[in-house]
């Protein structure tokens, strides 16, 4: 692990994944509003990346799990969990709620315009769906993974007890939601779609405890692996025809994963290929800067989902053919600009309310620590 390792205890690999991870996410949401104006290549690539990008979210997040977390007391445990995932959820969540108080966006399930719709938001966010910041609800769903494996997580102490429990609830939650509809009603902190997230988590777990990619290795040899990952994507993303849910893709939150086999292929093919891509990367110190603040870009992606990703969209749609290498290379740019103008929000937060963006521990000038 050495290799791999920097101070601080931090692996580059996990970092520089975030932000390729984060980055997607950005393009994704961008992508998705040109693929709402009837644009074929928008929905291919949508497709593409939402066939992988959430469940390799849920996959790193059980990669970067300290060990020591699960053995922590209940109560200490609890505030953690709130400090790190809830406070962030609930601080972002009111951010929006304020600009749509001042400007009109895109709230795609709320009528703004009407007073109780507000009451709706508020109701559905307390139930664990931001209907004032969307992209939050992974914060909402990672809530209920690491619940469940604070529980069940200290009897799975064998690499073949985590491979069989990752297995067990995949099936069971896929079974699971091909009858429950989580969408547009209350999702209850999408409780429905927590075996199967938790079966992505508990691969990062082993992946983690196997110390997959964390040995040294030529790095022509992760090239080629990620080579090969993306292919396999490439080869088996557009064979999932379902069933899905909202669109012909993966929606995790709509708990719409499509083919039995198909889906946990590509998902797993294309987390891989993620992986693979940051190792060989290397020790890219921007890279980890924006990894390691992945938090903020995750929670502001909210401004640009519910206010410039439609705007953006309709002036691409008036502009550019709808052609690959437009749709592609447009809202590259677009997705670079954005993750850019967020880089004062990631110093002003650091440097004035790091509490609020995952370091509960830090000492603030304006809000004291609020776990020790």
């Amino acid at each position: 692990m050495t290799s791999e390792a920097r101070s601080g205890g931090r692996i580059p690999m996990l970092d520089v994944a975030r932000f390729l991870g984060m980055f997607l996410v950005y393009y994704g949401h961008a992508v998705e509003r040109i693929m709402y104006l009837k644009s074929p290549v928008a929905a291919t690539q949508y497709k593409f990346i939402y066939s992988f990008h959430m469940p390799f979210f849920f996959l790193l997040a059980g990669f970067t799990l300290a060990p020591e977390k699960a053995r922590l007391p209940v109560v200490r445990f609890l505030k953690r969990l709130a400090a790190s995932r809830l406070v962030p959820y609930v601080a972002f969540s009111a951010l929006l709620l304020v600009l749509s108080l001042l400007f009109a966006g895109h709230f795609p399930l709320l009528d703004l315009t009407k007073g109780e719709e507000y009451l709706k938001g508020l109701w559905y966010t307390l139930l664990g769906f931001p209907l004032f910041n969307i992209p939050l609800w992974f914060l909402a769903a990672l809530v209920v993974v690491e619940l469940i494996h604070f529980v069940v997580g200290r009897f799975l102490d064998t690499g073949l007890k985590i491979a069989l429990a990752a297995l067990v609830c995949y099936l069971g939650g896929y079974y699971l939601t091909l009858h429950v509809t989580l969408l547009p009603g209350p999702t209850y902190w999408l409780i429905p779609e927590a075996p199967v997230s938790y079966a992505f988590y508990l691969v990062g777990v082993l992946m983690r405890r196997e110390s997959v990619f964390i040995g040294g290795q030529p790095r022509w040899r992760f090239l080629v692996g990620a080579g090969m990952c993306l292919l396999a994507v490439i080869l088996t993303f557009d064979l999932n025809k379902g069933p899905f849910r909202l669109f012909e893709a993966v929606v995790i939150v709509a708990s719409g994963h499509g083919n039995v086999l198909l889906f946990p292929l590509t998902a797993l093919a294309g987390s891989l290929f993620l992986l693979l891509v940051a190792r060989s990367a290397g020790a890219n110190r921007f890279l980890m800067f924006l990894g390691e603040n992945v938090l903020v870009l995750f929670c502001l992606n909210g401004v640009f989902y519910h206010y410039f990703n439609g705007p953006f969209a309709d002036w691409y749609v008036r502009t550019f053919p709808d052609h690959w290498a437009a749709v592609t290379a447009v809202t590259f740019g677009f997705t670079v600009l954005s993750l850019a103008a967020c880089l004062p929000a990631i110093w002003l937060l650091k440097r004035f309310l790091p509490q609020l963006v995952g370091k509960p521990r830090a000492k603030g000038p304006l809000l004291p620590r609020l776990v020790s």
